[in-house]
C-alpha cells in the first residue's frame, strides 16, 4: 500500500518574469518564490530558488508578471459602503448590519490584493467581532490591526461609533478600556470632520487631553494616530507626540490654506508618519462633478462646492509634494470605503501619492513596506522576505515602471494559500 505523502514535504514554486520586494529596490528578473506551508521558504532568481531534494513541488508559472508582497492599506473604515452614504447615517445603523457590511468589504479588499490593513474606526465592537470571525474561519479578509472605536469628544467627529470621552480622566479611561478590549493602537479625533455636529477647522481636544491619550497608549506599547483636518490640530498633536498625523491639512480656522514649513520641520524632528488620504477627496469630486453634469436645474451652489473641493485637493497635493521633498514619511492609507471611495480600490491612493511627487518605486513602497512600518506591522507584512508569512500578490506587467499594473491582479496568496477570488 502506498504511503500518504507528508504535508511537510509539499512545496509550491511560483515563477514569474520579476519579483519586487516591497521596499522599492530594483526588480529581480526571472524570479521565483518557494512556499512551504504558510511561509516563504526562499525568494530570488529562478536559478537560486530550489526545493529540498525529494520534495513534492507544485509549480505555478505566471510568465510575464510580477510577484510582490501583498499590499498594505494603512487606513480603512470597513463599516462604510463607499457609495457616498453620509457617515452620520452609517453611524445609526445596527451593529449586526454594520458587521455584515464589514465582512463584505474585508473580502473585497483581500481579493484586490491588500493582505494587511489598519482599520481606523468603527462602531462599538464590530471590527473586534470581524477579526475574531476571520481568525475562526467564519469570514475571509486581510490581516488587520484595530483601534476599535475612535476616541472623540462628545458630539465630535465619529461620535456615533461609541468612543466619546471628555477631559483628561475621561480620555484616560476610554484609552484603557479600548486596550482592555483588544485595541492594537489608539485613534484620536483631534479636529472635527465630516460629522454634522463637528467643525473640521477647529481642534476638538486640548493638548493636555491629547497628551493623556498618547501617554496611556505608549505606556502599554501602543501606537497612536490622529485625525487632523486643520493646522492647529496638527500642531496640537505634535505637542502631544502623536505617532501618525492623518489627513494633515494645513488650513486655519477660517479655511485659508497656508503651507506650514514650521510644522513640517516638527514632523521631521518627531519622525512622525503622515497619511494624507488624497483619493478620498478626488472620489468625492468625481461624484459631485457627475451631479453637476446631470442636473437639469441651475446649479451655482453645486458648482461652487465642486470648485471649492477642487481647490482644496490642489492645496493638499501641493502640501503633500512639499512634505515629500522635505523628507516627511508618507504612508498610503486610503480612508476607503469612507465617503465615495469604493472598497477594493487602494491602488488609487498609491497613484495619487505618485502624482504628488513619489517615484513609482517609492509609491509602491508607501503601500507595502512603508505602510506596514507606519502601522506597526513591519515585522509581518509589506516585504517579500524569506521566513515571512506568504502573503503575496501577482500582477501582470511591471508596477515598478507603471503603477497601473497593480490593477491587473492575477492571483492573491494569504498565508501560502491561493485566494479563490470573485466568489461570495
Amino acid at each position: 500500500m502506498a504511503s500518504t505523502p507528508s504535508i511537510d514535504n509539499e512545496y509550491t514554486l511560483l515563477t514569474a518574469s520579476r519579483l519586487l520586494d516591497g521596499e522599492g529596490n530594483p526588480a529581480i528578473e526571472d524570479a521565483a518564490v518557494l512556499i512551504h506551508e504558510d511561509r516563504i521558504a526562499l525568494a530570488g532568481s529562478r536559478s537560486e530558488v530550489r526545493a529540498p531534494d525529494g520534495a513534492e513541488v507544485t509549480v505555478v508559472d505566471y510568465g510575464d508578471a510580477s510577484i510582490l508582497p501583498g499590499m498594505v492599506d494603512a487606513h480603512t473604515h470597513l463599516v462604510s459602503p463607499g457609495d457616498g452614504t453620509p457617515s452620520d447615517v452609517i453611524g445609526q445603523e445596527a451593529d449586526d448590519i454594520l458587521l455584515m457590511q464589514a465582512i463584505k468589504n474585508a473580502r473585497t479588499i483581500l481579493h484586490s490584493g491588500v493582505t494587511s490593513i489598519r482599520e481606523n474606526g468603527a462602531k462599538n465592537h464590530v471590527t473586534f467581532s470581524l477579526r475574531e470571525g476571520i481568525n475562526r474561519g467564519l469570514a475571509v479578509g486581510p490581516k488587520m490591526t484595530l483601534c476599535g472605536r475612535p476616541v472623540t469628544i462628545t458630539g465630535g467627529h465619529m461620535w456615533y461609533f461609541g468612543g466619546e470621552a471628555d477631559g483628561t480622566e475621561g480620555v484616560r479611561k476610554q484609552v484603557r478600556k479600548l486596550i482592555k478590549e483588544g485595541a492594537d493602537y489608539i485613534k484620536i479625533v483631534a479636529t472635527g470632520g465630516s460629522t454634522i455636529t463637528s467643525n473640521p477647522l477647529l481642534p476638538s481636544y486640548s493638548v493636555a487631553e491629547l497628551r493623556v491619550a498618547t501617554d496611556e497608549a505608549h505606556r502599554f506599547g501602543k501606537l497612536t494616530a490622529a485625525h487632523c483636518a486643520s493646522a492647529q490640530g496638527v500642531q496640537n498633536c505634535l505637542d502631544a507626540e502623536v505617532d501618525m498625523i492623518v489627513h494633515c491639512v494645513f488650513e486655519d480656522s477660517e479655511g485659508r490654506y497656508e503651507y506650514r514649513p514650521d510644522l513640517v520641520d516638527r514632523l521631521l524632528k518627531a519622525d512622525a508618519w503622515v497619511n494624507p488620504t488624497l483619493y478620498v477627496v478626488q472620489a468625492g469630486i468625481e461624484r459631485l462633478a457627475q451631479r453637476v453634469e446631470s442636473s437639469s436645474d441651475d446649479t451655482p451652489a453645486l458648482q461652487e462646492a465642486l470648485d471649492q473641493r477642487r481647490r482644496g485637493l490642489d492645496n493638499r497635493m501641493e502640501a503633500c509634494g512639499k512634505m515629500m521633498e522635505a523628507g516627511v514619511k508618507m504612508t498610503a492609507g486610503s480612508d476607503s470605503p469612507w465617503g465615495d471611495y469604493a472598497p477594493g480600490e487602494f491602488v488609487n491612493e498609491v497613484l495619487m501619492l505618485a502624482g504628488a511627487g513619489l517615484t513609482a518605486p517609492e509609491a509602491l513602497a508607501s503601500g507595502m513596506s512603508g505602510a506596514a512600518d507606519s502601522i506597526g506591522m513591519g515585522d509581518i507584512s509589506g516585504r517579500l522576505v524569506t521566513g515571512r508569512s506568504a502573503d503575496l500578490l501577482v500582477v501582470g506587467g511591471d508596477p515598478s515602471r507603471d503603477l497601473k499594473a497593480l490593477w491587473d491582479v492575477i492571483d492573491v496568496y494569504q498565508d501560502g494559500a491561493r485566494v479563490v477570488r470573485g466568489v461570495i
